[in-house]
C-alpha cells in the first residue's frame, strides 16, 4: 500500500503540466510542482485558494470546473488567462477539466490540467511577422525594377525643365516634383532592404556607444518637447558581434518613435541588462545563449491591441507621413543578428520595446 502511494505521489510530481485538485466548492486542495512554477507561488499558498482567484473574471471557466464535478463531464482545450499574484501579471493557458473519480464512483472533486501557452503565443506572433515580410519580398522584387526606371526618367526630365523655367512659381512646382520623386526612391530602397539578404559584416560592437550616438542625434528633438533621456546601463555587458551600422538604423528608428510618442515634459528611458532568462536557439545550434536586452520606454499615448498586432506589418503606420517600413526593417535586422524584438504597450500609459541580442559564448 505504501509503495503504491509513493508511486502515485512521484507520478503526480513528475508531470510537466500543472495539476490542480479542487474540492466541490472549487477550492484548491492539492497542486504539483509544475503548477507552482506556472503560477510562481509556493504549494502552501495554494491551499484553500478559490479557483476564481487563480482565473479571475472568467465565469465560463468556473462553470466548466463546477459542471465537471457535478455531471462527470470532461472539457478539453479550454483557453483561459491565469493570474500571477506575485507579479500582478496575467498569462495565457490551455486547460483540461476532469472529474476526480473515487472508488464509489462519486464525484466530489475535480482535476485541472494546465499548460502555460505564453511561448506558443509568442512563436505564433513571430511566425506571422516573418510571413508578412515574406509576402512583401515577393511583391517588392517585381515592383522595384518597374517603378525605378520610369522614376529616373521623370527626375531627369524635371531637372532639365527646371533649368529652362524662369517663372518662380513654376520652378517651385518643379522642385516639388523632384522632391516627391526622391521620396518615392527612398521608399523603394527601404522595400529593397527587406528583400535583399543582409551582409553578415559582424564586428565587436559596444552597444552603449551605439545608443549614445543615437541619443546625441535625438536629444534636441526631445528637448523641444521639454523632455529628457534617462539612461540606465549595465556596466557588465560585454561587446557583441554585430553590424554597427545596421544596429544604429534599428535604434535610431526605435528611439525616434519613442521621442515622437512622448508627451510634453515626458521622458524616454533607455536601459541595458545582461540577461539569461530569454533563450535563443539557432537552426543548427541547440545550445542556449546568454543575451543582452536593450529596453526603450516612453510614457506617451501607448497603443491598443489592434495597433500592436499590425506593428510589424509592412506599410502600416500611425504617422501621417510614415512609410510603415521602419519596424519591419528593424525586425529583419535584429532577426539577422539572431535576436528578437518584444513590444508591450498600454493605452495612455506608454510603450516598452525590448530588443534581445545574443552573446555567443
Amino acid at each position: 500500500m505504501a509503495e503504491a502511494e509513493n508511486f502515485y505521489q512521484n507520478f503526480f510530481a513528475s508531470l510537466v503540466d500543472g495539476v490542480l485538485v479542487i474540492s466541490a466548492d472549487l477550492r484548491v486542495t492539492k497542486v504539483n510542482q509544475a503548477a507552482e512554477e506556472i503560477f510562481q507561488r509556493s504549494r502552501s499558498s495554494f491551499e484553500g485558494e478559490s479557483l476564481s482567484k487563480l482565473f479571475p473574471d472568467q465565469p465560463n471557466l468556473i462553470d466548466k470546473a463546477r459542471q465537471s464535478i457535478t455531471t462527470g463531464a470532461s472539457y478539453h482545450h479550454v483557453e483561459g488567462i491565469g493570474y500571477n499574484k506575485s507579479t500582478n501579471g496575467r498569462f495565457p493557458v490551455n486547460l483540461t477539466f476532469s472529474p476526480f473519480m473515487k472508488g464509489d464512483h462519486k464525484n466530489t472533486a475535480g482535476i485541472i490540467l494546465i499548460q502555460d501557452t505564453s511561448l506558443l503565443k509568442e512563436l505564433q506572433e513571430n511566425s506571422q511577422q516573418t510571413e508578412n515580410l515574406s509576402t512583401l519580398s515577393i511583391l517588392t522584387t517585381g515592383m522595384a525594377h518597374e517603378i525605378r526606371n520610369p522614376l529616373s526618367g521623370i527626375r531627369g526630365s524635371a531637372q532639365l525643365l527646371l533649368k529652362e523655367l524662369k517663372n518662380n512659381d513654376h520652378r517651385k512646382y518643379m522642385e516639388i516634383v523632384i522632391e516627391e520623386v526622391d521620396r518615392i526612391n527612398r521608399l523603394i530602397k527601404k522595400m529593397i532592404n527587406l528583400t535583399h539578404p543582409i551582409l553578415n559584416d559582424f564586428k565587436p560592437t559596444n552597444i552603449h556607444e551605439v545608443l549614445e550616438e543615437i541619443i546625441t542625434l535625438e536629444k534636441e528633438t526631445l528637448k523641444k518637447k521639454e523632455g529628457t533621456f534617462v539612461q540606465i546601463y549595465d556596466p557588465s555587458i560585454p561587446t557583441i558581434k554585430a553590424n554597427k551600422d545596421e544596429l544604429k538604423q534599428v535604434f535610431l528608428n526605435l528611439v525616434k518613435n519613442a521621442v515622437e510618442a512622448s508627451s510634453k515634459g515626458g521622458r524616454v528611458q533607455i536601459s541595458t541588462q545582461y540577461n539569461n532568462n530569454y533563450t535563443f536557439r539557432e537552426k543548427q545550434n541547440t545550445l542556449s545563449q546568454h543575451n543582452i536586452v536593450i529596453k526603450i520606454t516612453d510614457y506617451g499615448l501607448g497603443m491598443d491591441n489592434s495597433t500592436m498586432k499590425k506593428l510589424f506589418t509592412p506599410f502600416f503606420s500611425t504617422k501621417k507621413r510614415g512609410t510603415g517600413l521602419g519596424m519591419a526593417v528593424s525586425l529583419k535586422i535584429i532577426e539577422n543578428h539572431n535576436g528578437t524584438i518584444k513590444v508591450t504597450s498600454e493605452k495612455n500609459i506608454g510603450t516598452v520595446i525590448q530588443v534581445f541580442l545574443p552573446i555567443h559564448k
